[in-house]
């Protein structure tokens, strides 16, 4: 019964992975989209392992050729673009996420979770922009310095992802609550 609803619980993050990449503003090489919130979330509630999983599936979907990618685009080829470390940063975020919720330390606290979530989105950023920066020096031959990167790759994301590490940790905590009350969650 667990397996399965961590399965079923797996799948539906993975079609949350797949809406959320269709949900963009193009600002420049990388788009803002909700696949950090959904990353985020997935981990929060599924658990490090299933949450992970959840956006494994996604990538190896993306990967294999489904449109799941930022704006219906698909290929290994993305892992190389601008948006590669991103990407696979996503597998970070969810197992990162799913280690925080399930700690002793953030509990219920609305203002724990955001803290150690902001941190989630800090690592993110870090994987990011060292792909970014690694796809315009070897793929794109245009490289950039550091300052560069941090401005094109992470300046322009910085206020909305601060609201999404929020929105995580307030939907998080309530839906886990809900879940528990309706004795989903151990």
């Amino acid at each position: 019964m667990k397996r399965t609803r961590n399965m079923m619980g797996a799948a539906l993050f993975t079609a949350l992975m797949i809406m959320s990449s269709y949900v963009t503003i193009p600002i420049g090489p990388v788009p803002v989209t909700l696949q950090t919130l959904m990353a985020q979330l997935a981990g929060f509630l599924l658990g490090p392992v299933w949450g992970t999983a959840a956006v494994l599936v996604w990538l190896i979907l993306g990967c294999v050729g489904l449109p799941v990618f930022n704006q219906g685009q698909a290929g290994i080829v993305m892992l190389a673009g601008p948006t590669g470390g991103f990407i696979l940063s996503f597998l970070a975020v969810a197992w990162l996420a799913g280690r925080t919720s399930h700690s002793r330390w953030a509990g219920d606290s609305l203002w724990k979770n955001f803290l150690a979530l902001a941190g989630v989105t800090v690592v993110c950023y870090i994987i990011g922009a060292i792909g970014f920066r690694l796809s315009f020096a070897f793929f794109l031959h245009k490289p950039m310095t550091w300052e560069k990167t941090l401005a094109l790759s992470v300046a322009p994301f910085l206020p909305l992802d601060i609201v999404k590490a929020f929105v995580t940790a307030f939907l998080g905590i309530r839906i886990r609550r809900a879940l528990k009350a309706g004795g989903m969650w151990e």
